[in-house]
């Protein structure tokens, strides 16, 4: 896979010319992370920034308990990581790759020293914190406030707007989920995840062939959000 042409596809850096684009392509190194890995952890920082050209990286924080919090599902464009400078997560965040993904590594140093050159691209991390911030604020404040049900009918309505295809009424999940994926990403346990599927589908809310599909209209009835 050639990495200038992963580079010029990244949001961050859709707006720079091409002799831009050469010279971040000699900056960063371009990596395939297998599904599962777990990239940047507490235990393991990394002084990085990661550009997620292919793939499905999972944002999540733990508990002491061991339980898991989904904080964010980044999909094909996204950016995630951290400097000494500016961040995108912090340094308690967890970040996994969901599926095999292709990402490119810009180092702290090299990095600030671009942007230092380029404030445009200051401007543009300020536009991705304002909605990662959202996207925060939104989820914490479903999983705190809702039941198993509720909390994920959301998940599935906000990764099928990520990941989805729209099939008439129904809204793809273009993910390969297990119940137990489900269950860490709300908090809950796979029995009650599994449940609540269950429930779901007999409702006329979700339905798996091979992927899940919502009923998108109903469910945002149903959680009361556009």
């Amino acid at each position: 896979m050639d990495k200038l042409m992963m580079i010029s596809q990244i949001s961050l850096f859709d707006e720079l010319p091409q002799d831009e684009l050469e010279v971040l392509d000699e900056m960063s190194e371009m990596k395939p992370i297998k599904k599962g890995t777990v990239i940047t952890s507490p235990e393991n920082p990394i002084p990085a920034l990661f550009l997620l050209k292919k793939g499905q990286v999972r944002l999540y924080r733990m508990n002491a308990d061991g339980r898991q919090f989904t904080v964010d599902i980044l999909v094909d464009g996204n950016i995630f990581g951290e400097t000494s400078t500016l961040s995108l997560t912090d340094d308690q965040m967890y970040a996994e790759a969901m599926v095999d993904t292709y990402v490119c590594i810009l180092g702290r140093e090299q990095f600030e020293q671009y942007v230092e050159s380029n404030p445009k691209i200051a401007l543009k991390f300020i536009n991705i914190l304002s909605a990662r911030l959202k996207d925060v604020y939104s989820i914490s404040e479903k999983i705190a406030l809702s039941d198993v049900k509720n909390r994920l009918l959301y998940l599935l309505l906000m990764l099928s707007e990520k990941t989805g295809k729209r099939q008439q009424d129904w809204q793809t999940i273009e993910m390969k989920l297990t119940h137990n994926d489900l269950a860490n990403m709300i908090g809950s346990t796979r029995e009650t995840t599994s449940a609540v599927i269950s429930q779901l589908k007999k409702e006329g809310l979700l339905k798996k062939d091979p992927h899940f599909a919502i009923h998108a209209q109903r469910v945002k009835e149903l959680l009361d959000v556009e």
